[in-house]
């Protein structure tokens, strides 16, 4: 499979995923989750769901058990909104990397609070 079409199928189920999770979930239950990528690998039997939560570490663990037990069904409405040859088992997991670019952030801005990026000229 091409790369390009490897990164719009990454793309077109991350979009349902992300629609179907919307819907399906309510908020007090999974809390706000939002899909940051999903990688699907090249043989498309199962596929990488990252994602992140807005709030604390049992807030994330609370997420990604639910859906974690919930993943026969986001795979079932999965395969009903996308027609894809095979539906990929999906493997949730928390997007780490977000994580560790954030705390970079931060620890940058303690180094250095004046550096602000100027406002771009009107």
């Amino acid at each position: 499979m091409s790369v390009e079409r490897v990164v719009r199928l990454n793309e077109v189920v991350k979009r349902a995923l992300s629609v179907i999770i919307e819907r399906e979930f309510t908020h007090a239950a999974l809390g706000w989750v939002t899909l940051s990528r999903v990688v699907v690998s090249k043989d498309m039997q199962h596929a990488r769901v990252f994602f992140t939560v807005l709030g604390d570490e049992a807030q994330e663990q609370r997420a990604i058990l639910r859906l974690r037990h919930a993943q026969p069904f986001v795979r079932s409405k999965l395969a009903h909104a996308v027609c894809l040859r095979y539906t990929p088992e999906l493997i949730f997991e928390i997007d780490e990397e977000l994580k560790s670019a954030m705390r970079i952030d931060t620890l940058l801005n303690k180094l250095h609070p004046d550096d602000h990026p100027a406002a771009p000229p009107q």
